[in-house]
């Protein structure tokens, strides 16, 4: 259910502060709106999901070797778990773009690392997508002003293309931030 996450909380505590890992869970391609435990032993842990059908509270290390997760729908029905790697910051309508630069190299580190044998496989982390907004402007150390380059439908910010960049602007707050 929580595909690589056991390599993530493996990660000494310094090299992930800037990123984490986030699941969200499908039930037939939609967000996922059942309730979903972990269960221990006799004990019924709730991990509670966002409308998008993120999780709220990932497992423990210690949890991930002894628990299992049960979700309540009926046997049969198709599930989904789609991955993502999310900066450590919330979303909201103004970033610091020198902190989701650091977020996104500290991932792009932290992931190779997490993957062992399979980071060659990898796709490379090198840009933050800004879902749940139609745009994005990013304002430069100078003063300039552009806008966010739109990278299928969401606002991308790539520190690589975009040196000097201070601030990240939006007219409401995501509702996701993805590193990918």
């Amino acid at each position: 259910m929580f595909p690589y996450l056991e390599a993530y909380l493996k990660l000494p505590a310094a090299e992930r502060t800037r990123f984490r890992m986030a699941y969200l869970f499908t039930r037939e391609g939609q967000p996922l709106t059942a309730a979903v435990w972990l269960l221990e032993g006799a004990t019924r842990t709730p991990l509670p999901l966002r409308a998008d059908g993120r999780v709220e509270r990932l497992p423990t290390l210690a949890q991930l070797d002894a628990a299992k997760v049960q979700i309540d729908v009926p046997e049969g029905t198709k599930l989904g778990v789609i991955l993502s790697i999310a900066p450590a910051m919330a979303p909201a309508v103004e970033l610091d773009a020198r902190e989701l630069a650091a977020s996104v190299a500290q991932a792009a580190v932290g992931a190779r690392k997490a993957a062992g044998i399979m980071a060659m496989a990898m796709p490379r982390l090198q840009e933050v997508s800004f879902l749940g907004v139609a745009s994005g402007e990013v304002e430069f150390g100078d003063g300039r002003r552009a806008a966010l380059p739109l990278v299928k439908g969401a606002p991308t910010f790539n520190p690589a293309t975009l040196p000097g960049a201070k601030t990240l602007r939006f007219p409401k707050p995501p509702s996701r931030l993805d590193i990918g």
